[in-house]
């Protein structure tokens, strides 16, 4: 009897402590494929492009984001692989190329962290005097911000690298609300992303979820709408 109930309680406790290894080498994102309409203003026309945004798992630490918008008058193709530490994104390679009227120089970026420096590819330059810690890229720093707020985070903030030279960007929580898409309503965090100059508004409502996803992002600049893309249809 005894021993029966030794093995019972040892039994007991591996079960229990596989559960908990389990729970601590969860990942703290959900991989998804979250299809947008993508509105961009350019200066005094203005025109919708369907977009697909998608998260995958490449391997036990390596993940690959990517942004890819399309139409026959302008193209958006993003891409970013990074690891994951923890709770703690590290981006690797990031990717930038638009045509048509939205068209901007390419980008071709590689974060290398021991060394503390970012490679530019397009113009063969290593910027060295731009790392910070926690530094983020342009697809990243949204899944950071989900990540911190999934945490229960009101507000954060991190560096993020663009084209030449990192930014602060801070991020407060304006509260809970149903946010209407065209993919539903759902309850969602808004969040504000704070900037010295309030000339710029930029807010960001992120699904109250598994995986908190971007449901819908709205930027304006002095009260006109410069961009914005919002949820047609969610793949978690």
């Amino acid at each position: 009897m005894i021993k029966r109930t030794l093995t019972l309680i040892f039994t007991v406790c591996l079960a229990v402590s596989a559960q908990a290894e389990e729970i601590s080498v969860k990942d703290a994102l959900t991989p998804f494929s979250i299809d947008y309409r993508s509105e961009y203003k350019v200066g005094w026309f203005s025109f919708d492009i369907d977009a697909t945004r998608s998260l995958r798992k490449v391997d036990a630490s390596h993940w690959r984001m990517a942004f890819d918008a399309e139409a026959s008058i302008a193209t958006l193709k993003e891409s970013s692989d990074f690891i994951l530490v923890g709770e703690q994104i590290i981006p690797v390679n990031y990717k930038y190329r638009s045509t048509g009227l939205i068209d901007e120089d390419d980008r071709t970026l590689h974060f290398v962290s021991d060394q503390k420096v970012v490679e530019d590819s397009e113009s063969k330059k290593t910027i060295s005097d731009q790392w910070q810690d926690g530094i983020q890229d342009n697809l990243t720093f949204m899944l950071q911000a989900s990540i911190e707020l999934a945490n229960g985070k009101t507000e954060f903030e991190f560096p993020v690298f663009e084209k030449k030279k990192s930014k602060t960007f801070k991020f407060k929580v304006i509260g809970e609300e149903t946010v209407k898409t065209p993919a539903g309503s759902f309850l969602a965090i808004k969040v504000q992303q704070v900037r010295s100059s309030k000339k710029r508004e930029i807010y960001a409502w992120f699904g109250k979820s598994e995986g908190y996803p971007l449901l819908k992002l709205r930027d304006k600049k002095d009260g006109k709408l410069r961009y914005q893309i919002q949820a047609t249809k969610i793949n978690l």
